[in-house]
């Protein structure tokens, strides 16, 4: 994972535009490591006044040195452009402007969030599809590279990191279908609680360690309650998943990502929480 503190010739700025980069299913720390060649490649991009000039699909074609191909509906080139526009006209061109005297995330939040209306001022408006996810990656980078003082921020909470909370029982949850707003709020409040307690602790690095947890263990469990444990490759799933985690002993539910992320276009996200299924002794 790259770490903001070695990068001393980057400006507030170049982890603003990097911020861009984290939207959708992206993981974080390789995108970083791919911006630092970006930057040097395109130095362009992390001018606000040069990167207002181009089109957004200048930028595009500029971002597929990171992404090789950039999703159309992620919009990065169309955002990369309003929001250099929004940072000059709004903030005289410097991130570190909107942090000037904001001292609460919500603060924070009122200036970094999209307001979704262009009829305000751009100082008033936010930028464009920042919303809390990108707010708190941009304002824990910067206060990892220094740039600006600590302010109690949430952590970037997605699928991920529920699935991990609720499985282990930090989140309590019953058997059943949920709205994920709610819960998402709920680990937001423990992701911030922990990290106003061990100050030390580096907020992209835990928020990383649930993420990868969830993502390289949970997701190969074995999540049929009819499971036969006699067969060896259910087994071997159980070897290679729940088996080697750390935190198995906790684990006693699980959470169906076919139900946060349907496949019909424009369907509700629902955590949908069920039993997790244990062998009949511990192999």
């Amino acid at each position: 994972m790259v770490d903001p503190k070695d990068l001393s010739d980057w400006t507030a700025n170049d982890w603003f535009f990097v911020t861009h980069l984290l939207r959708g299913k992206v993981r974080s720390h390789m995108a970083t490591a791919r911006a630092i060649e970006l930057r040097k490649k395109y130095p362009e991009l992390f001018d606000p006044y040069r990167a207002a000039k181009l089109s957004a699909s200048e930028i595009d074609r500029r971002l597929e040195y990171v992404f090789v191909t950039v999703p159309e509906h992620q919009r990065y080139g169309e955002a990369w452009r309003r929001n250099s526009e929004t940072l000059i006209a709004g903030w005289d061109g410097d991130i570190l402007n909107v942090y000037e005297g904001v001292t609460t995330e919500a603060e924070v939040r009122a200036r970094v969030i999209n307001k979704e209306r262009y009829d305000l001022l751009p100082r008033d408006r936010g930028f464009y599809a920042f919303k809390e996810k990108m707010c708190a990656l941009l304002s824990i980078n910067l206060m990892r590279a220094g740039f600006i003082p600590r302010i109690s921020m949430s952590f970037p909470v997605d699928f991920h990191h529920l699935r991990v909370l609720i499985s282990t029982g930090m989140i309590g949850l019953s058997e059943g279908s949920y709205s994920p707003k709610p819960i998402l709020a709920v680990g937001d409040a423990i992701g911030r609680s922990y990290l106003d307690q061990f100050l030390d602790m580096d907020p992209v690095l835990f928020s990383e360690l649930l993420f990868v947890l969830s993502r390289e263990a949970c997701r190969l469990a074995v999540n049929d309650p009819d499971a036969d444990w006699s067969d060896p490759s259910v087994l071997r799933r159980y070897r290679q998943s729940c088996a080697l985690c750390p935190l198995e002993n906790r684990c006693d539910q699980t959470v169906l990502s076919k139900d946060y992320y349907p496949d019909k276009k424009g369907a509700p996200r629902v955590v949908t929480v069920v039993p997790r299924p244990k062998p009949p002794r511990r192999l």
